[in-house]
């Protein structure tokens, strides 16, 4: 993750056509949704508890797209395990609801956000609902909507915040309904589907990051399994217990050529977003507030000496006092990577 932040400001638009249509289903648009439950998004039929849901997907015929869940035997998923959901027993079902009723649209400040928050988590956030059941196993399958043609090289780009206890991991997955059809014959994958696993850092919980995944759709002769081209599989790996996660707006977008720094996926941090900066601090009760003012940085309550980064990794400035208040004044613009101990803070003058 450091090698991300320090070299991952970058431009992501090679490849690409200038104004590509973004084919993301309603279900992937959470700017778009209401502040509120995000109940709605979920396909509860999907609802498993092994590791995998079921495929084909045939579930989202009305082009909404959407998602569903699957959380192995677990925590509070007690089982028998099942990937067909009428055998789910009531109990696990009653903890799948409970998991969906928490899910919730939150107001990021320039946008509405997906926010989960895990009953483990030391943090909350503004809105947010947590979920009280344990899923330590759980997967998203996010589904796409039924007006994006087959045939040609898209590209995916999830923006996401998390802000987490421990370190862990997201495995991303992606594949056709009928869980094959991408990268076929094309050496850019598995030959069936695409798989990427990154690692998230509590260090870097202020920052949004940016997973970029190129790839090819195969077409098919099949006519039943036209509807629902992509499934985006992403497994948690307990992330989604200890922290809160959350997401903008996903884009799927139909480009010219394969950018091979997509390949098999690429992660940026994300400098032209940021979530409300109110909301970051009541996020962060009780540790140390990093903001900017007048061409200054200004810490408060800061734990160890202070360190100033450049984008590049370079120190610019160092302060060893540990007061209550402190302001370092900058000779230049631009964004620093600011660090006292374990806190890591991203800050643009």
């Amino acid at each position: 993750m450091r090698k991300i932040l320090l070299l991952g400001v970058s431009c992501l638009f090679a490849g690409s056509s200038l104004f590509a249509q973004d084919y993301a289903p309603k279900a992937w648009r959470f700017s778009e949704m209401n502040v509120g439950s995000a109940e709605e998004i979920f396909i509860k039929e999907m609802g498993s508890t092994v590791w995998s849901c079921k495929a084909p997907f045939r579930l989202a015929d009305d082009g909404n797209g959407g998602v569903g869940v699957s959380s192995a035997v677990g925590g509070d998923i007690t089982g028998p395990g099942s990937n067909a959901f009428e055998n789910i027993t009531d109990a696990d079902k009653a903890v799948l609801e409970e998991f969906y009723k928490s899910a919730t649209i939150v107001d990021g400040g320039s946008e509405n956000l997906l926010c989960f928050i895990g009953k483990d988590a030391e943090n909350t956030y503004p809105g947010g609902v947590k979920c009280e059941k344990s899923l330590p196993n759980l997967t998203f399958w996010w589904l796409s909507g039924t007006d994006m043609p087959l045939g040609g090289n898209y590209r995916l780009t999830i923006d996401y915040r998390i802000i987490a206890k421990n370190a862990g991991s997201i495995k991303y997955t992606i594949a056709t309904s009928s869980y094959d059809g991408i990268d076929n014959n094309t050496g850019l994958g598995s030959g069936g589907y695409r798989e990427k696993e990154y690692t998230i850092d509590p260090a870097f919980n202020d920052y949004w990051i940016r997973t970029t995944l190129d790839f090819i759709i195969e077409d098919n002769t099949d006519a039943d399994y036209k509807e629902l081209p992509i499934v985006v599989k992403m497994f948690m790996s307990g992330i989604n217990e200890q922290s809160v996660v959350l997401f903008r707006s996903f884009k799927l977008e139909k480009i010219d050529k394969i950018d091979e720094n997509n390949v098999p996926g690429s992660q940026t941090v994300v400098t032209d977003f940021e979530d409300n900066p109110s909301s970051v601090e009541k996020a962060f009760e009780n540790s140390t507030i990093v903001t900017t003012n007048n061409g200054s940085i200004t810490v408060i309550d800061a734990k160890a000496p202070i360190e100033v980064y450049n984008t590049t990794g370079v120190l610019v400035k160092r302060v060893n006092n540990n007061a209550t208040l402190i302001n370092i004044p900058m000779e230049e613009n631009g964004m620093f990577i600011v660090k006292s101990g374990d806190v890591v803070r991203k800050v643009v003058l």
